[in-house]
């Protein structure tokens, strides 16, 4: 009965964390939504700069361009960065391996994914869900 209670109260903390930043970005144009909703439906592959242009038909420098002035990061980190917060869901509400949740994510191996995540969260990906569980 605890660990449920202990999962439901992550899982709201975990959704009012994401409304939180999706107000913070209320005013999104329609590339933003464009641009979040590829990486939601593709989170699972590896994602190119190239392949979403080409998905949202624009050239790659104008999706970068835009993206960049419009957000001030580019869109490769931007990327890693919705990467990484599915990856921090992952390794908080399910039991899967660290090496399972790297392939999922598209990484070209799971040193790469550890060294991504450290880099972005500052400990590792087994540091993370031994912190957050």
């Amino acid at each position: 009965m605890e660990s449920i209670t202990n999962l439901q109260y992550r899982m709201i903390s975990d959704y009012t964390e994401r409304v939180q930043r999706l107000q913070r970005g209320s005013c999104t144009s329609k590339l933003m939504i464009d641009v979040v909703n590829y990486i939601r439906h593709h989170i699972s592959e590896p994602i190119t700069v190239e392949k979403m242009a080409e998905a949202l038909f624009m050239s790659r420098p104008y999706l970068s361009r835009k993206f960049k002035e419009e957000t001030g990061e580019s869109l490769t980190d931007f990327i890693l960065y919705e990467k990484t917060e599915e990856a921090k869901r992952l390794l908080r509400y399910s039991d899967k391996p660290i090496t399972a949740i790297s392939s999922y994510l598209g990484f070209s191996s799971p040193s790469h994914f550890s060294r991504v995540f450290k880099a972005r969260v500052c400990i590792t990906p087994g540091e993370y869900r031994e912190k957050h569980q």
